[in-house]
């Protein structure tokens, strides 16, 4: 993997990470302020974006060096993980 991708995957995580610890730390007895100053970090620094970025750096990257057995392997583990879903009483629009 180039050494500029590194650094940018770094970085990005560096962003995030630093910041919601910043954001808890300033708000964790405030879980409203907490909430809001979370969403608001998160949607301004379009973290959702550099989160997606670096994830696909290092998806190509371990694709790139894994055979196909380990890409099989990873790609199962994946879809056992405890993804996020919505409350059985709210339905999206």
């Amino acid at each position: 993997m180039p050494a500029r991708d590194v650094e940018k995957i770094i970085n990005d995580l560096s962003l995030v990470v630093v910041s919601m610890d910043r954001i808890g730390t300033t708000y964790h007895d405030k879980p409203r302020l907490l909430a809001s100053e979370m969403e608001k970090f998160m949607c301004d620094a379009k973290a959702f974006k550099l989160l997606a970025q670096a994830r696909g750096i290092l998806t190509e990257a371990y694709n790139n060096q894994s055979s196909e057995e380990d890409i099989t392997r990873s790609e199962q583990k994946g879809e056992t993980l405890p993804y996020w879903e919505p409350k059985k009483s709210i339905r999206p629009n």
